[in-house]
């Protein structure tokens, strides 16, 4: 009995993700994947159609002199702390922790997600795609190494650089 009523609740729980997920038309933002520090990915959804490609590197990995003169205001927006500097931070900084303009930012366009429990249901869904607190640790003590963070993250993606 309590072994259908787990089988009967995960079913339910299963189909609100669907039908959340299917709610979805298009979808597109930034994400910041845990294999790299550098790395930039575009997110692109439409339809049946999913692209993660690599736009380029971080604000935040490059030192400010290489930055625009005229974009400098325009990029600070996006930091989680204006005095955010990749090159001059140590990992023992880690209870101050910044991440500069690395984030995940992405739009989902569709019918009826104005519904709050639809909403609850996609939230949590990509909530348990971030890393936890020990991973995120791991993550500080390896982010100045490119090859150890894909070892240690691996991605099951297919990434592209992405050209205009």
């Amino acid at each position: 009995n309590n072994s259908n009523d787990e089988e009967s609740n995960e079913k339910r729980q299963d189909d609100k993700k669907k039908s959340a997920f299917a709610s979805i038309l298009r979808s597109k933002g930034f994400a910041w994947l845990a294999n790299s520090n550098v790395a930039a990915m575009y997110w692109s959804h439409a339809g049946s159609s999913f692209e993660m490609q690599c736009l380029g590197r971080w604000w935040a990995t490059l030192q400010r002199e290489q930055w625009p003169e005229e974009a400098v205001d325009d990029i600070l927006i996006d930091f989680d702390d204006i005095s955010h500097d990749d090159f001059s931070m140590t990992v023992e900084e880690s209870d101050q922790y910044t991440v500069g303009d690395r984030r995940q930012e992405i739009v989902l366009i569709g019918q009826g997600l104005g519904n709050i429990d639809r909403q609850d249901v996609i939230k949590e869904a990509l909530d348990n795609c971030l890393l936890t607190d020990d991973e995120f640790d791991l993550f500080k003590d390896l982010r100045v190494d490119e090859k150890a963070l894909s070892t240690a993250f691996v991605n099951s993606f297919e990434v592209q650089m992405m050209t205009y």
